[in-house]
């Protein structure tokens, strides 16, 4: 007697750790399952997700962290294997996952190759790096793939060969809308409204050969302000074909591409031009045209890169905040070439791991990303666009708990040459004070030889920042930072940034800036007045 009730309990206690989740439905979530899937508080979230995502890659498509298919069941990995990956390592690529910048695969040590029973493909990822949606949720194809059920209806018992598939089952569609308000305490510099609200529309679509070596992307997207004109955007950020072959693939059309390891700022990220008018950060791109080849070695990765068109800069309007007394003259621009936006551009850059280093180097020559202006007659702003050429560096070395992380350029332009460079750790703290959040802390120094001359702070600044994270079930995060300016007492940026789920479609986020500056030459002395607080609804259909 006593013997069966040990095998009843045992029995019960397999029955309560189930092997497998799924199948998925369409409101699931990678967070979601993996929060069922957690065996305890001293397993990350993030080890979860990521073991998850190696260990199930049919499940995804085309890998894509974002892309959980509907009706996919997927393994639980054990225990060993979630932790055979590192909580700093598993947190970086989660954070380039959701942002769709390209996912780089922590380097496996040998426990992590000897848990692994199925690790992920690497496979080339569509670069995307924009900061929303930070939600890996389920994408359903247009036409979903029926589920496997364990008895086949009785009218596909007899057949012997399956259905052909059609070109449907192979089509990812992804739509989000986000509604937006920001709010300033006090009037712009030049009497612009305190209450701004915008909304933007986004869809995705994504189509996979069934042996992967082929995929089309279209991703239009579309803002409206309701006070500046100049946030009106209609842009293609993705639209381009893309060929995987054995050991390289070939890209033509639109794209997102992100280079780039610090959190304060990204020197190197030189592709796409920046959206300035979505967000201060400058972390919003456009679409650029190109055409990318990527060749994939022992040696490393090198792609090449041919922009043949240029995208300006969107500026805020007259009616904008965060912007200079004077009124920009976008209709106008100044190119110091002769072929203006259509002057054919040129990028490569190398990469490679070397264990728990990861190294970059990039050049790039073209039309400069930052505009220089010039003051007309009628008293505006007009940009003018240099020719430029780069030399950029990028690394990062994980040790433990620290990442140690370096961005460095030298530019060369007509009017000066200079260099600029980002240094700096993050160090995460997990199971905060006993409980399941984690801390990171980011101390990043930025440097810019250009001195006051520079177009942007960060020539001589310290930004100090941390990232906490909830891990619960809404996936709520908050980060936090300030850069001070070491020459300048009262020059300083500081921001927040939070984030949580409210369902299953719904995510809040919550964006602050403040600014600081009492010197008329300081580039922060013109947007001074423009705090803001800014919410943000995503809705994913």
């Amino acid at each position: 007697m006593r013997m069966l009730s040990i095998a009843l309990l045992f029995a019960t206690a397999v029955q309560a750790s189930p092997s497998q989740l799924g199948p998925v439905r369409s409101a699931d979530t990678l967070w979601k399952l993996a929060t069922q899937a957690r065996p305890d508080d001293q397993v990350a979230m993030v080890q979860v997700v990521y073991a998850l995502w190696q260990s199930n890659p049919d499940a995804f498509m085309q890998q894509n962290v974002n892309a959980l298919r509907t009706g996919a069941t997927l393994t639980i990995p054990s225990r060993e294997q979630m932790l055979a990956t590192p909580v700093v390592k598993a947190r970086q690529w989660y954070y380039q996952a959701i942002a769709r910048k390209p996912i780089y695969l922590p380097a496996e040590t040998e426990s992590a190759k000897k848990a692994s029973t199925a690790p992920a493909e690497k496979l080339p990822i569509a670069a995307k790096p924009q900061v929303e949606p930070a939600e890996t949720k389920v994408t359903t194809s247009v036409t979903a793939a029926p589920q496997a059920t364990s008895t086949p209806p009785a009218e596909n018992a007899a057949q012997d060969t399956e259905p052909t598939p059609s070109w449907r089952d192979n089509l990812m569609a992804d739509y989000s809308l986000t509604l937006q308000q920001r709010y300033y305490p006090t009037e712009g510099e030049q009497g612009q409204a305190k209450a701004h609200s915008s909304a933007a529309l986004s869809a995705e679509w994504v189509w996979q050969s069934d042996d992967r070596s082929m995929q089309i992307a279209f991703e239009p997207f579309l803002r409206w302000d309701q006070r500046d004109k100049e946030r009106n955007l209609v842009d293609l950020r993705q639209a381009y074909w893309q060929y995987i072959g054995d050991g390289y693939d070939v890209k033509a059309g639109l794209d997102i591409v992100f280079w780039g390891v610090t959190e304060s700022q990204h020197l190197v990220d030189v592709i796409n031009q920046t959206d300035l008018v979505a967000g201060i950060d400058g972390e919003a791109k456009l679409g650029q045209p190109m055409l990318n080849w990527n060749m994939y070695g022992d040696g490393g990765t090198l792609a090449l890169y041919l922009l043949p068109y240029f995208r300006e800069r969107t500026l805020p309007g007259i009616d904008g905040r965060l912007r200079l007394p004077f009124v920009f003259d976008t209709d106008n621009p100044l190119y110091e070439s002769a072929q203006a936006e259509k002057n054919l551009e040129f990028a490569l850059r190398w990469s490679r791991q070397f264990d728990e280093l990861d190294l970059g180097l990039s050049y790039f020559e073209g039309n400069n990303r930052e505009p220089e202006f010039q003051l007309t007659e009628q008293g505006r702003l007009r940009p003018e666009y240099l020719q430029m050429q780069q030399i950029g560096l990028d690394t990062q070395l994980i040790s433990g708990s620290w990442i140690w992380k370096l961005e460095s350029i030298y530019r060369k332009t007509r009017l000066r040459d200079f260099v600029a460079a980002t240094a700096g750790f993050e160090y995460t703290q997990v199971g905060l004070f006993g409980s399941s959040w984690d801390l990171g802390w980011i101390a990043e120094y930025q440097f810019d030889s250009r001195d006051t001359l520079a177009p942007v702070p960060g020539q001589n600044d310290l930004f100090i920042g941390g990232r906490l994270v909830v891990n619960d079930a809404a996936g709520s995060e908050i980060l936090f930072g300030m850069a001070q300016d070491l020459d300048d007492s009262d020059s300083r940026v500081g921001k927040l940034e939070a984030s949580m789920r409210l369902s299953n479609r719904l995510r809040l986020r919550l964006d602050a800036w403040f600014f600081s500056s009492t010197l008329p030459d300081d580039m922060l002395y013109f947007i001074r007045k423009d705090d803001y607080v800014q919410l943000s609804l995503d809705y994913y259909f």
